[in-house]
């Protein structure tokens, strides 16, 4: 755990030292406000600032908007563009992104929608895959094999997410690890911010005596932010967790569950910093802990290829007699996103 503080604490740092990036509203009495354009809906636009969190303006004292991050603009015609926003001249907006056709200047009496949510039929699609090799032959003979997969539907109500995770390692000729991981999950949004779950998560471990861990669980959740830019959500809820060992005796408990799955991108299009903490408390036992961290950035290197560098932290405070309570991977994968 010392070098999770470590790193931790690495990270801090280096956060602290990027500079602050942040998208400008321009109003029509001169006057500019900063933050995170979240959405324009009806007659308001609304903005994540920090000095007072999200706040609405009226659109018509609006004279131009700029972005770092794309957003998805919805014209008075229907016609829907993504790209950044960027100041071009007062009553009017430029458009810009990759793959997107030059809109030019589009008036600001124009823009009906900013980050419309889905229709209630409609269903947006995204996920990512990644995969990483390390060998190594001659004094050290050594092959390690990293894959992940994860695919999203979300739709104004509803949120399906589903994914797979699997490392194996060979050491000498010698199989050293071999886990996989496979989850799904599903979100109903009751609000705009307030959302229920329900959750099954597989985990086997040839390395660990752990022929298979499953856990269902249900629960509530909260989705702080929801952006192209940024996104947090935190939850809390209650899962059934089943352990089927190969050596030690098998066990079940219920158990308190909690995550946090955060995303920002330090620089618009270029670097993203993301990190996912889940654990599990069992309530007959308070021993039976599991924690499992992501922690990582993400450098797009075109719209659509990924490199990543990637710690996973995997922590059993009560694994199988013989085994440490911690596992540790350090990755460096390259993916693609859709």
């Amino acid at each position: 755990m010392k070098k999770l503080t470590g790193l931790v604490c690495v990270l801090c740092v280096f956060f602290t030292g990027l500079p602050a990036l942040a998208d400008e509203v321009y109003l029509a009495n001169g006057d500019r406000v900063s933050g995170t354009v979240v959405k324009k809906a009806g007659d308001v636009l609304t903005v994540m600032t920090e000095f007072a969190g999200e706040i609405g303006i009226a659109w018509d004292k609006v004279v131009s908007v700029s972005t770092e991050a794309p957003v998805v603009v919805q014209l008075d015609d229907a016609t829907l563009l993504t790209g950044t926003l960027a100041r071009s001249g007062d009553g009017s907006v430029g458009i810009a992104g990759s793959g997107l056709v030059q809109a030019g200047q589009v008036p600001v009496a124009r823009v009906a929608l900013i980050n419309p949510p889905a229709p209630e039929n409609g269903v947006k699609l995204s996920g990512r895959a990644n995969a990483g090799v390390y060998i190594a032959k001659g004094n050290t003979d050594k092959e390690a094999y990293h894959g992940d997969i994860e695919a999203v539907a979300r739709t104004r109500q509803n949120r399906f997410t589903a994914g797979a995770i699997y490392n194996q390692a060979v050491d000498d000729g010698v199989e050293s690890e071999n886990n996989a991981t496979a989850y799904l999950k599903y979100d109903h949004f009751l609000t705009e911010k307030w959302y229920s779950y329900a959750n099954a998560v597989l985990f086997k471990d040839d390395f660990a005596d752990l022929n298979l861990r499953s856990s269902l669980g249900l629960g509530a959740g909260y989705q702080f932010m929801e952006s192209e830019l940024t996104n947090l959500s935190l939850e809390g809820g209650l899962s059934y967790v089943n352990e089927d060992f190969d050596l030690a005796p098998d066990d079940s408990y219920p158990a308190a569950r909690w995550s946090l799955n955060y995303d920002h991108f330090l620089y618009p299009n270029r670097l993203q910093f993301f990190h996912f903490h889940e654990g599990l408390l069992g309530l007959q036992d308070t021993k039976d802990i599991i924690i499992i961290t992501r922690t990582g950035l993400r450098a797009m290197l075109t719209d659509s290829f990924t490199a990543t560098a990637e710690v996973d932290v995997d922590w059993d405070n009560t694994p199988s007699p013989g085994n440490d309570r911690v596992d540790t991977r350090y990755l460096f994968n390259l993916g693609y996103g859709w």
